[in-house]
């Protein structure tokens, strides 16, 4: 590649007008011919229709590959590479031929001893700010930092270096990788402050915070530490680096954090792969970051197996799971020329999927709620980091990472909307009033004065999760001696028990505690409690045990004797959390529930908690028709658990659990039964039930609309959600898989016709989000799968995108001829067939509801 093709700008667009987008998105027919450009060509790319793709430069290896980038004020762009490598990059102006410029920027900033690489930049006051990672290797360590370059002399040119402070790290741990790292830095929202993100690598900045400092491993199984891990989290401090304090904690890998209009904090967080279907998998989610907040991730290096979700009353819950993936750049479009929709939204961008996700967020209550679509996407297409110029309007994101080819794009709107410069999302009334009654109790965070407990005392029970959150970290940070008196004694149910799960956390080591804790649980009628409030009972038990020390024999009988009289409860949570605490105290009289609830589980991550609670049960405790029952129960579809690479070895456990309960004669007359048990399993299962139909639109169209006007039948629609093995795949509500499309807000999105007509030709319209890929190998073979991950010139694929842990392949770049998405949905035709219409017509009330 010669100089002149190092400047030169594929102009080559990508418009999608016209038809409907879905339709020809999923329709359309991805080719990719890998070893004709190293780019991905802006062709190949699926956008959002009235909007066009361009791509503006691939990038030489001999200038890295760029994995962060920013806008200084005159609409000139800096990017940084995975190496000590700056650029600033002058775009060629919206329809015009001109070269684009990539400057080198001449300025030694670098790490003297290590790789110093940045993956946040930000231009504010004129002046570009760098988190610099440092060398962590144990000889030559060199701390990470905050650096900021700017112009000395006016020649438009950086090249003045002031080092801010320093982020301290761990010497040693992960020495040579930095992607779980630092990462981002933007501007506060009150043009006086920086925020920085961190990964779960590096220890906090600072001793000074909002968070509560009582962070723990608060779950069964585990045990209290002294200075246990506090995952990623997110700082601040004034524009000269001084006044440093974190601002929130628990969060497992975000890249990229980003402020809408209204102050508020977003990021795209990342997963843990490896637990996919598992009941402590954490999916990659859009989250509202507020202050002093714990989002429950606390692993770090080696120390994987600390996730804890929002069913925990004090860890913060997402506004929006999407699903795997791997988080990289956000940003707001504000300043962008484009549809009003589409300059609020919050993108997001998806790594190894090659997505970059519109968020659109609506005001619920305190915080907000979010729609997702994806806006554009590609296979093979690394989606890295992207910002909105100030000088064109456009959008711009660049691709790269890993070792990957790097390039950067740029996305215009072509349509006829106006594109006039929008106002602040508008907030009603009540969210507006619901947002500063959260903002006014955050401003106590971080402060200790006797004054606090009564103002914040009453909002403890607020409706809103949020606002009652803000008012319990506020109460943390209070002197002891002012609250706890009261918080045992206290009227108010829901009052009652968010202080005491405050009071819990508070009381680290302190014995004595857990007496009046259980007292004070005591004085409660746990029947007569909503379903929320059963959790935080329970959530107060849980934290004491963990905090003050097991249970004596004695009150551990009292508890298991309570309990095992609430079995079973309507609602999952509770049922899930009783049966839980109950196998750890030592329960033997709760299997006969246990075993219902397991039989009525709907959702793997289910039945891997119950299961896993029975095994807890001694062998000599259970008699030889329970063990039956239970082998009956869930050997097979224990068999059939997929997921992320730790499912196998939960799989084979509970299997190898189940068999050793039974007894030698049982074994003998289930051997074929457990022979069988060795065998794959089958990719996609239902519930088994007769063949009625092989149905068509045609048989049910007249029927639809007359049918669902009638009284339907929800709970079987939510039966038949789980027998006809859409659950294994989709979300509906918080339950379900994550190999396909979220159905929660399908009534919303379809009527009644459309929704069956996807369901009964799943190929005839692919949501290609979720859709297999068919790589053509340039020996003559081919496969099929999904492309989950890359790293230099190896696509990691998964055959069977339901358990991506068992299927990775590993295929080399240069040994693919091209790539096409199938025209095969991997949802097979026939899901309905053995229901009857009246099913059919309950199944599509429920998800219609």
């Amino acid at each position: 590649m010669n100089k002149k093709d190092l400047s030169s700008a594929d102009q080559v667009s990508a418009s999608k007008k016209g038809g409907r987008f879905l339709a020809v998105m999923c329709q359309a027919l991805f080719f990719c011919q890998l070893s004709a450009s190293p780019s991905t060509p802006a062709s190949e790319i699926n956008i959002k229709e009235d909007f066009k793709v361009e791509l503006l430069y691939s990038v030489p290896r001999s200038q890295g590959t760029w994995v962060a980038m920013t806008f200084d004020d005159k609409g000139r762009l800096y990017t940084h590479t995975e190496r000590q490598q700056l650029f600033r990059i002058t775009p060629p102006g919206l329809g015009k031929k001109e070269a684009l410029k990539v400057e080198p920027i001449k300025v030694d900033w670098r790490v003297k001893s290590g790789r110093g690489s940045v993956q946040g930049m930000a231009f504010i006051n004129k002046k570009l700010y760098m988190v610099r990672n440092g060398n962590h290797a144990k000889e030559n360590y060199v701390p990470d930092s905050i650096v900021r370059l700017s112009d000395s002399n006016n020649d438009e040119q950086l090249d003045k270096l002031e080092y801010l402070f320093d982020i301290p790290s761990v010497p040693g741990e992960q020495a040579p990788w930095n992607e779980h790292g630092m990462h981002a830095i933007v501007a506060g929202p009150d043009g006086k402050s920086i925020y920085v993100v961190s990964g779960d690598r590096n220890p906090l900045p600072a001793k000074k915070g909002l968070a509560p400092p009582h962070w723990n491993q608060d779950a069964w199984g585990k045990q209290y530490l002294k200075d246990p891990y506090v995952g990623g989290w997110v700082m601040r401090a004034d524009l000269e680096g001084k006044n440093v304090e974190y601002f929130s904690v628990g969060l497992r890998n975000c890249y990229d954090i980003a402020f809408n209009s209204h102050g508020d904090l977003f990021t795209y967080d990342s997963d843990l792969e490896f637990d996919i279907a598992l009941p402590q998998y954490r999916p990659t989610a859009i989250r509202h970051v507020m202050s002093g907040v714990d989002a429950g991730w606390g692993g770090r290096g080696g120390h994987m197996n600390k996730s804890f979700n929002s069913d925990f009353e004090e860890i913060q819950a997402p506004i929006k799971n999407i699903g795997p993936g791997s988080p990289t750049g956000v940003a707001f479009a504000y300043g962008a020329k484009f549809p009003a929709k589409y300059q609020r939204a919050f993108y997001a961008c998806d790594w190894s999927y090659g997505r970059l996700f519109a968020v659109h967020l609506s005001p619920d209550g305190a915080t907000y709620k979010a729609e997702i679509e994806t806006f554009l996407s590609a296979q093979g297409l690394p989606i890295v980091d992207l910002a909105v110029s100030p000088l064109d309007g456009a959008l711009y994101f660049t691709v790269g990472g890993r070792g990957t080819q790097s390039s950067l794009y740029r996305v215009t709107y072509t349509g006829d909307e106006k594109c006039a410069p929008v106002q602040a999302l508008p907030l009603d009334k009540q969210s507006t009033e619901r947002r500063q009654a959260r903002l006014k109790l955050e401003k106590f965070h971080g402060q200790v004065n006797p004054k606090i407990v009564a103002q914040v005392w009453s909002s403890l029970a607020d409706e809103d999760r949020s606002t009652r959150s803000a008012a319990r970290i506020a109460l943390e940070w209070q002197k002891l001696e002012q609250w706890k008196g009261k918080a045992l004694t206290e009227a108010n149910v829901r009052i009652k028990l968010q202080a005491l799960i405050a009071l819990a956390r508070c009381t680290d080591g302190q014995k004595s505690v857990q007496a009046e804790l259980i007292n004070a649980l005591n004085s409660l009628k746990f029947g007569s409690l909503s379903a929320d409030e059963k959790t935080w009972y329970l959530r107060v038990l849980t934290l004491s045990h963990i905090r003050h020390g097991k249970y004596s024999p004695n009150e551990a009988k009292k508890i298991i004797a309570k309990f095992e009289a609430q079995l079973p409860d309507k609602d999952r949570r509770v049922n899930l959390a009783i049966v839980t605490m109950l196998s750890h105290l030592g329960s033997r009289q709760m299997i006969k529930p246990s075993l219902d609830l397991l039989k009525k589980s709907r959702t793997q991550e289910e039945q891997v908690v119950y299961t896993e609670s029975l095994l807890r049960i001694p062998k000599a405790t259970w008699s030889l028709e329970q063990g039956e029952a239970l082998f009956k129960i869930a050997a097979e579809s224990t068999r059939q658990w997929k997921g992320g690479a730790r499912v196998k070895s939960y799989r084979e456990r509970t299997l190898k659990g189940m068999v050793n309960i039974l007894s030698e004669e049982q074994k003998q007359l289930f051997a074929k039964e457990i022979a069988a048990l060795k065998k794959p399993s089958t990719l996609l299962t239902g519930k088994g039930r007769s063949f009625v139909k092989n149905w068509k639109i045609k048989d049910l169209a007249g029927s639809l609309e007359e049918g669902l006007k009638q009284k339907r039948d929800l709970a079987n629609g939510r039966a038949l959600y789980a027998e006809t093995a859409c659950i294994t795949c989709h979300n509906f509500n918080g339950e379900g898989g994550l190999a396909g499309p979220d159905l929660s807000s399908v009534g919303g999105q379809y009527n009644a016709h459309d929704l069956l007509e996807n369901i009964l030709s799943p190929s005839k319209v692919i949501n290609e989000q979720y859709g297999l890929m068919i790589y053509n190998m340039k020996d003559g073979t081919s496969l099929q799968g999904r492309t989950i991950n890359m790293v230099g010139n190896e696509l990691m694929v998964a055959s069977n995108p339901l358990d991506p842990g068992s299927s990775e392949l590993r295929l080399s770049k240069d040994k693919i001829k091209n790539i096409s998405a199938s025209t095969h949905s991997f949802m097979p035709p026939g899901l309905l067939n053995s229901l009857s219409q009246e099913d059919i017509l309950d199944l599509l009330a429920y998800l219609l509801q």
